[in-house]
Parts: structure tokens; sequence; C-alpha cells
């Protein structure tokens, strides 16, 4: 439902604009996905999160293998340990394996704002761009390709300017 108002919504927008403007209506689309996998900036930007993930991971593995570590050396001494000693080394290890999840947990939510804050640095840049591009060669609307499903169902090829994007991204990110 929520798709057949947002359609109908751009079609009534096409005709407005049809019946307003005297200029012809020059549309395109941009695949922003694919901006974002080959220009320059998009590749420093997913270097960027990688490189920030990894980061947050070896903390992870370093974290769970002194869990494990301390799992094995419970798991040798069980047999000579008091029943008291086993039970507080226990106590430790479920402790320590608490903290690491709440640490887990709170190293993904920094990824997730990482990601959130470096993609909409991206995002500026490459809408500064695209509006560049549309000030230059005269386009009137230019949607972005959602894979995902957006408002873009479907446009012919030709109107894909996604390549020229990429170019002017790259030369704005060279200088």
């Amino acid at each position: 439902m929520k798709r057949l108002i947002l359609i109908l919504s751009i079609f009534s927008l096409f005709l407005y604009i049809k019946s307003s403007v005297a200029a012809e209506l020059k549309v395109a689309y941009v695949d922003a996905q694919k901006v974002l996998d080959n220009s320059k900036a998009g590749k420093r930007t997913k270097a960027t999160i990688e490189e920030y993930v990894k980061s947050r991971q070896k903390i992870i593995d370093l974290e769970e293998e002194e869990l494990k570590r301390m799992d094995s050396e419970l798991a040798k001494q069980a047999a000579v340990l008091s029943p008291e000693a086993r039970r507080e080394k226990e106590e430790v290890l479920k402790r320590k394996f608490a903290e690491y999840q709440k640490r887990a947990a709170d190293l993904r939510g920094e990824v997730d704002s990482k990601k959130i804050e470096v993609l909409k640095e991206f995002n500026q840049g490459l809408e500064e761009t695209v509006k560049k591009v549309a000030e230059k060669d005269g386009y009137t609307i230019i949607f972005d390709k959602n894979p995902m499903g957006g408002p873009l169902i479907y446009a012919k090829e030709n109107l894909d300017i996604t390549d020229k994007v990429v170019a002017e991204y790259d030369k704005k990110t060279s200088n």
C-alpha cells in the first residue's frame, strides 16, 4: 500500500513538473550501491568500515581466547579442587563470560554507530556529486536505484548515470 502511494505521488510530481516547467523534463537514476563499490571515496569508506570492524573483532577474539583458557584450566583442575574452590572458579568464569557478552554487545553497537557515521559522510559527498552532475547536465530529477526496493521500479538503461557520478566523485575526491 505504501509503495502504491509512493508511486502515485511520484507520478503526480511528474505531471506537476511537466505541466509547470516549460523546459524538457530530464530524468535519470544512479545506483548508489555501485557508486559505493566503484568510486575511490566508496572504496575508502568500505575500507574504513572494514578496518574498524577488524579492530573491534580483535578485542572480542582476545577476550574469547581468555575465556577458553580459563574454562580449559578449570576442566583440568576440576578433579583436584575442593568443591568450594571449584564453585569460586566457576563463578569467576560466569562473571567473565557475562562481561564478555556485554563487551561484545557494546562493540557491535560501536561498529554500527561507526558504519552509520562513515556512510553518512559518504552519502553527503554522493548527494553533492549528484547535484553537480544534475546541474551540469540539466537533469530535473535523479532517482536512486535501490536494489532493496525503492521508488524506482523500472527505468531504461540509457537513463543510468551511475558511471558519470562515479567519475565525478573520483574527480572531486582526487583534488
